[in-house]
Order: structure tokens, then C-alpha cells, then sequence
């Protein structure tokens, strides 16, 4: 059997060790010939049976996946899904439906989608000149909003703005720019802000029918700048009543958005009113160490779509309750508040230490500077504690209390 990924950075490098594991084959396709730096990072190709690289002709592409036996192809990362749906498409192999892709990343096609299903989705609208959100804004009678690109990921130049100025500020700083993925900015996306508690829930998808592998509970603080940024996840139990609501939305969500077949990644915010979509992708939960996971709790979303791939009933076995995790676990994000540039070494070794620590996941190598944490590209990493709930909110503030004292930065 032989799976195609595309754009198989971040966390699809462990779908690939996983695959390898239950005796598949994959193949890799990038969809742009200069993927960001970030991704060009952690990228190998060593474990692919073949790296057919980026083909601008996707006849091409089709020809050399139908050569080489491949079933199904999966995205690898966000910018992965349009052409894994579109390869899926022409190769009559199980996806997505195709008429529903530019809901799967355009953020105002996607709000526009799930609303049609009925179910809740932010206030949402997409200029292209800062005066229009300014009259949204205003219209709206003044109420906090967020402006953020369209299609881009990771918290990537997103906004919080309470104010006509700082609309029409963030609104001029974001039109023009290049996004994370290297596409250009040329209309700006404001949504309504939504006030409540944060979660991200994981699916498997096989056919239709939705699996939910885990939910995560999202808290975010204020960053350097005032703008609020990740501080921390952790996955809650679906006995939890929250995370019981939450992940039947987001199931919902998923069908509403035609993800049939593959990984969900799906942000809600549960608000007075109940469940509300933040965004929704076809593609695996980034930011997460999926043997973490599997440490904890059995089974990880890596694990889970690599059983859908290969052996499509033995995933109709997997429970929505089976995931349960033997200790608290919590992924804090590294901030950096010192704006002054400067580094200071030793800092992972500090972190090391805390008696929960089970991993850190950083691209700061010793001795670089860290640059001040605006977004989640800008985060020093994260680090992965599991311990009695008390043990890890003590190592939790050992944290930021190390951070406030210049961590990174002299």
C-alpha cells in the first residue's frame, strides 16, 4: 500500500513514521516549489519511498501517483489541503468533497459554509481597504473584532482590535504583506471577537463517519504587545461536559465543510450562547508531540489516521471515550516578553529540570537570539508537563515566574 502526503512538514513527519510502522509506503508532493522556512526546517525525505518534489502540472503529478500505486493522499500541513483534495479528486481515491474546498481554507468561505448548515459561526467580512472594516467595525456598534488574513495559520498577524484606529491600523499593516505560506495578502479578514473558553478538538474521518480522538482545552494571555497569545493546552476527558458539547459541534462542522475522509483539526469557542466555530482544517493538529499522546493516554490523532489509512474497519473499533489519559498532561508555550535583542544561554537546561517535564520542542538552538513572542511563529516552542493537576500548574508559573526574570534574553 503506498499513501501520498503533501507538504509533509510538521507534525506529518511522525504520519510518515507511523505509516513506515504498519508497512506503507509514502510518497511526498510539495505544493509550492519555495515552502517557508519553518517547514523547510523539519522537513526529511529520507523516510519517503520517493520525493516527487513540487510539478506546477498536475497531470503530471496524477500520472506519477498513479504509477506509483498510491490509494489516497493526505495533506501534511495546511497549505497541503487544496491540491491533496484536488489530487484525491482525480484519482477517484477516498477525500473530501472537492465542491466544498475553498471552504477548507478561506476562512470567510468557511464561516459562510457552516452558517448555511446551521449551525454558528462568527459575523464575518473581507475587505479590501482599511475604511471598509472601519464602517463594519462601526456598524457593529463598536464591539471588539479580530482582523486577520484569510487563509493563513498559526496565529499568524492576528489582531485583536477594540478601537476605529486600531481597525484601520492593523487593517493597513496586513493588506499588501505576504502571509506565512508566502501568498499575498490581498483582502483582510474581520470577524466578530467571541468571548468564552477555548478548545480544539482532533478527528479521524473515515467515509463520513467522525471519530474523535481528543479535545483539547486552548487558554491564551497577553502577549508583549497586548495581544493575546497561546498560553497553554491540555486535553480534557469527553466525560467533561464541555468537551462533550464541543466535540459534537465540531463533528457537525466537519460535515458541513465536506471533510470525509483524513484528519480534522477543528478551533471552537464556547461561548454564553453555546459552541461557536473559530476555524476549522482538513489537516492534523499542529503543536502537539503525538508520543506525548500516546505515552498518556494509548493513542494520539497520528496514530489513529495511520489505522484509517491502512485498515479502514479497524478504525470503526476506536471509541470516542477511549482516549483517556492516565496523568494531567499540558503543553505550555514559551514567551518571550524582552523586546531588546540579546540572548542568554542555559535556558533549556532550566526547563529540563522542572519535575514534570516530559519534553521541550524548540527551534532555538544555543546561543541564538529569541526573538519577542507576538504569535505562535514567534514562540520559543513548548514544553510538555505531565503530573497530578497540582504538580504541573506549580511547574506551570515556575515558567513564567523564569520568563519574567529574563529566561531568554540578559
Amino acid at each position: 500500500m503506498t499513501v501520498a502526503i503533501v507538504d509533509g512538514y510538521a507534525t506529518a513527519r511522525f504520519l510518515v513514521a507511523a505509516l513506515t510502522e504498519r508497512g506503507t509506503q509514502c510518497v511526498h508532493i510539495a505544493s509550492d516549489p519555495n515552502p517557508p522556512a519553518a517547514y523547510q526546517r523539519v522537513f526529511n525525505p529520507a523516510p519517503y519511498l520517493h520525493d516527487l518534489g513540487y510539478h506546477a502540472d498536475l497531470g503530471v503529478v496524477v500520472m506519477k501517483l498513479r504509477n506509483l500505486g498510491v490509494s489516497q493522499v493526505i495533506a501534511g500541513a495546511e497549505s497541503g489541503v487544496h491540491l491533496a483534495d484536488a489530487l484525491n479528486h482525480e484519482l477517484r481515491a477516498p477525500g473530501n468533497d472537492i465542491t466544498r474546498v475553498a471552504a477548507r481554507r478561506d476562512k470567510f468561505a468557511m464561516a459562510k459554509q457552516v452558517r448555511a448548515a446551521g449551525l454558528a459561526a462568527p459575523a464575518t467580512t473581507i475587505v479590501g481597504d482599511p475604511r471598509q472594516a472601519v464602517d463594519w467595525f462601526t456598524a457593529r456598534g463598536s464591539r471588539p473584532i479580530v482582523v486577520k488574513p484569510v487563509a493563513s495559520a498559526g496565529t499568524n498577524d492576528v489582531s485583536v482590535c477594540r478601537t476605529a484606529e486600531e481597525v484601520a491600523s492593523r487593517c493597513a499593516a496586513l493588506i499588501g504583506t505576504v502571509d506565512f505560506f508566502g501568498a499575498t495578502n490581498e483582502q483582510a479578514l474581520v470577524q466578530e471577537f467571541l468571548e468564552g473558553e477555548e478548545f480544539m478538538v482532533n478527528t479521524v474521518s473515515v467515509h463520513g463517519v467522525h471519530k474523535v480522538v481528543d479535545v483539547w482545552r486552548s487558554a491564551r494571555t497577553a502577549g508583549p504587545d497586548g495581544a493575546p497569545i497561546c498560553d497553554f493546552q491540555e486535553p480534557l476527558p469527553l466525560t467533561d461536559g464541555n468537551a462533550r458539547q464541543v466535540a459534537a459541534y465540531a463533528c457537525e462542522v466537519v460535515t458541513a465543510l465536506g471533510i470525509a475522509n483524513g484528519a480534522g483539526h477543528t478551533e471552537v469557542m464556547l461561548t454564553a450562547d453555546g459552541p461557536v466555530l473559530i476555524e476549522s482544517a482538513a489537516r492534523l493538529m499542529g503543536g502537539f508531540l503525538p508520543w506525548v499522546s500516546e505515552k498518556f493516554s494509548g493513542t494520539s490523532q497520528i496514530q489513529e489516521l495511520a489505522v484509517a489509512l491502512t485498515s479502514r474497519e479497524e478504525v470503526h473499533t476506536f471509541s470516542d471515550a477511549d482516549a483517556v489519559f492516565s496523568r494531567h498532561v499540558r503543553n505550555v508555550w514559551l514567551i518571550n516578553r524582552r523586546a531588546k535583542p540579546g540572548r542568554k544561554d542555559g535556558w533549556q537546561q532550566r526547563i529540563e529540570s522542572l519535575p514534570t517535564f516530559v519534553a521541550l520542542t524548540t527551534k532555538v538552538v544555543p546561543g541564538q537570539m529569541v526573538p519577542l513572542t507576538v504569535d505562535l511563529p514567534s514562540a520559543p516552542g513548548f514544553v510538555s508537563l505531565a503530573g497530578g493537576l497540582d504538580e504541573v500548574e506549580r511547574d506551570h508559573r515556575s515558567i513564567r515566574e523564569m520568563e519574567l526574570g529574563g529566561l531568554y534574553v540578559d
